[in-house]
């Protein structure tokens, strides 16, 4: 008999920036330890730079070569929906470069 997925909501707030960046590596890192799958709110997230960037994606390739599923919830925050786009990873608005890597409805 197949467990149950255990699925998380790991919600993201505040400065996401290199100065505050080791607290939410510390949290996500235990999450994923835990969850076979984490979908990220980030709605309250107020400041965000490169290191939260550099911390998804490489939380997703750990979730994604342990057999887990790390998505973005939408509405994806503004703050991170912009870095996003800045960083070439989103299109834009209504681009969907590599948005089936990350949102989750």
């Amino acid at each position: 008999m197949n467990s149950p997925i255990r699925t998380t909501t790991f919600n993201l707030d505040g400065s996401q920036t290199v100065r505050t960046i080791e607290t939410t590596r510390d949290r996500l890192r235990a999450e994923l330890a835990r969850s076979d799958a984490i979908a990220i709110q980030s709605g309250a997230v107020e400041d965000v730079d490169l290191s939260l960037i550099q911390l998804l994606l490489a939380a997703k390739r750990s979730a994604d070569r342990a057999g887990k599923s790390l998505t973005l919830a939408l509405p994806v925050g503004d703050k991170l929906r912009a870095a996003l786009h800045n960083a070439g990873i989103l299109a834009g608005p209504g681009g969907t470069s590599d948005e089936t890597l990350w949102l989750r409805k």
